[in-house]
């Protein structure tokens, strides 16, 4: 996308771009624009979402709405933001293990509310435009309390965003299709040999890389791909924040940390609004903990199942 192009869809997105002087400004909105094709990607899929489409859902011609917006492109890119600026809220939370875990899912949730984002390339400016800045200020939030300074903060905030978006099509693309077959296993077994692949061929041929116990009993897994999905997710997010924190304990973790309250003093104003956005964070956090309250027991419930179907396989086989 050119420079210029670029700019205006960050003003757009922003609502610091010009309205247009003519045409159906009391029925039609940029905003209105802008729903009406995301509603039409989460229905259909991004493909669904042409110009002609989104001015038929108006009753208008196509002409009006390039009154609003100049290209396809730029719709998906405003599409994009304005997705994830409704998602991802400032959650309050006890430290910042726990709030880059909750940004994390929050981000995720977003993918999986809209799927199609992960169609709609990344352009170099997104991360200018309000909603990735909401997104980006929700997880400093979250960062509060770890002691490194802002420059690592926002690297880390660039690697926990990449690791979602790949998770995120790995979870669409690869977790949700059906285990192989058994003729394309036995298939692997022949074709992975010790010779050429010494390390995996022993995990392929005794089950493990197909989710297999040695003996051929199926692991202690969940019953569907979206359960598995969650253990994997869970692992993952231990891992990264694992390494966060060991990067955070080193001598030179929290050199040049810079602290919240560092900056000029705030307003009466600033003050106010920062205490309101505080109590909601609360209510979101306390919002989400229910939710994940909720997750965990149908996720135990489904382990529970998980560990009586081996019980009774063990017994038969005694």
């Amino acid at each position: 996308m050119a420079e210029r192009q670029a700019a205006r869809t960050v003003a757009l997105a922003w609502g610091l771009a010009a309205a247009p002087q003519r045409g159906p400004k009391r029925e039609l909105s940029l905003e209105r624009i802008v729903e009406a094709a995301i509603a039409i990607a989460d229905a259909e899929g991004l493909a669904a979402v042409t110009m002609q489409r989104v001015a038929q859902s108006f009753d208008f011609t196509t002409m009006a709405l390039y009154r609003y917006v100049a290209t396809k492109d730029e719709l998906h890119q405003l599409m994009l933001d304005a997705a994830f600026g409704d998602t991802i809220r400032p959650v309050a939370a006890p430290d910042w293990r726990a709030g880059l875990d909750g940004f994390i899912r929050a981000l995720l949730e977003g993918y999986r509310s809209h799927p199609w984002a992960l169609d709609i390339p990344l352009e170099a400016h997104v991360h200018l435009m309000p909603g990735q800045l909401r997104a980006a200020d929700s997880a400093l939030r979250a960062m509060r309390s770890l002691e490194v300074p802002a420059e690592t903060k926002l690297a880390l905030l660039i690697v926990l965003s990449s690791f979602v978006r790949g998770f995120a099509a790995v979870a669409r693309e690869v977790l949700s299709e059906e285990e192989p077959e058994e003729a394309t296993r036995e298939l692997l077994r022949e074709a992975v040999t010790p010779g050429e692949f010494p390390d995996i061929a022993p995990l392929v041929r005794d089950g493990r890389y197909f989710g297999e116990a040695p003996d051929g009993a199926p692991v202690a897994a969940p019953e569907s791909a979206g359960d598995d999905a969650e253990i994997l997710l869970d692992f993952a997010i231990g891992v990264l924040l694992g390494g966060v924190d060991a990067m955070a304990a080193a001598p030179d973790g929290a050199e040049g940390a810079a602290s919240p309250s560092d900056g000029p003093p705030r307003t009466p104003q600033e003050d106010y609004e920062a205490a309101e956005a505080e109590l909601r964070a609360h209510i979101e956090l306390r919002k989400a903990t229910q939710r994940r309250v909720r997750e965990l027991e149908r996720r135990e419930n489904a382990l529970r199942r998980v560990r009586d179907k081996a019980k009774e396989i063990a017994k038969a086989s005694r």
